[in-house]
């Protein structure tokens, strides 16, 4: 557990940061690393599913998806939308930022075409 937890906040912190943009470019465009995300979004554990959450988004909102992660995406957005609706409920009314990316991430997915 800790270890995932770990390794998804450290992941986390380096796809976010400006200095390694590039490094976060080469990540999100691996459609083997979004089959990962996804499989984390499901842990059982909350901190674990919030931890892949803050690396899923970074995915969906990349503009220049490649056509394998385009298809994974389109393939699975009516599940993901149903689950992300679900996700962290609770959490919704005391963090409007969560609230937020959450909304844009579960709209960006609707509006994905093939």
């Amino acid at each position: 557990y800790m270890t995932r937890r770990m390794s998804l906040q450290l992941l986390s912190s380096i796809l976010l940061n400006k200095a390694t943009y590039n490094v976060m470019r080469m990540y999100i465009s691996s459609s083997e690393n979004l089959v990962t995300i996804l499989c984390l979004l499901r842990d059982p554990s909350p901190h674990i599913t919030l931890d892949s959450f803050q690396v899923f988004k970074i995915f969906v909102a990349n503009p220049n998806k490649p056509p394998e992660v385009v298809k994974i995406l389109f393939d699975n957005k009516v599940k993901l939308v149903k689950y992300l609706e679900g996700l962290h409920k609770e959490r919704e009314g005391s963090d409007e930022q969560y609230r937020d990316e959450k909304q844009l991430v579960i709209s960006t997915l609707e509006g994905l075409e093939i």
